[in-house]
This record gives structure tokens, sequence and C-alpha cells, in this order.
């Protein structure tokens, strides 16, 4: 298998409303980097990657062609408090509260995209 070096054997895309939106809130909760940004027509971005840490989220604006599908995900972090705080002051919709559980201390919540995001202290 060839797999090239910036990219991983399993990745999400997710196809948003906002995809410029979106960049721009995964940046400040997540510290995301751009690996790959390409325009889109009308202020939009026809394929963008991000990086979190080794994972890579790819993304695109939804429109009529690709309808907007969004997802569910997992992600260890240095301070679930912070990332939580700073999620619900960009526009995202608690799920749960950050609590010790048996597979760590987690909160989730849902950003202002359709995204939920599972975090757990790393």
């Amino acid at each position: 298998m060839n797999i090239p070096q910036n990219y991983l054997p399993v990745m999400p895309y997710l196809i948003l409303k906002e995809s410029k939106a979106f960049m721009g809130f995964t940046k400040i909760v997540f510290g995301a980097k751009e690996q790959l940004i390409v325009p889109g027509k009308k202020d939009t971005i026809m394929h963008g990657e991000l990086k979190i840490h080794d994972a890579v989220i790819m993304f695109a604006q939804a429109g009529e062609t690709w309808t907007e599908k969004t997802a569910g995900m997992y992600i260890y972090v240095t301070d679930v408090n912070n990332v939580y705080q700073k999620a619900l002051e960009n526009g995202a919709t608690a799920l749960m509260a950050p609590e010790k559980k048996e597979y760590g201390y987690s909160g989730g919540f849902e950003d202002p995209f359709g995204n939920h995001w599972w975090i757990v202290e790393g």
C-alpha cells in the first residue's frame, strides 16, 4: 500500500454548508493547521484539508452536486475543559459536559455545522 506521507489510511471527508466558517472554528477550538486549501466559487472551499496533530480532516463546500454530510468524531486533546469552553464560545451546543468516565475525562459538543465532537483527555 502506498499512502502519501501527509495522509492516514482512513480520514473523514465532510461536506458542509459553511466550509470557510468550519475551517475557522477548527483553528480556534483545536488549533487545526491548513494542509491544503483549494478555493471554490463565491468565497467557499472546493477542497480543504486540516491537520489536528497527526490526523487529517478533509472537507468541502456543499452545493447542488454534493449535499451536506456531517460526522461524529472522537478526538484526544490535552485539555478537555479548555477545548469544550472554546467550542461553546464559538457557537457549539453542549452534548455532554466534561466529566470523568471509565475511559477518561471526556465531554461532547455539536459544532455550528452539525458535526458531533467527543473530546477525551489524552
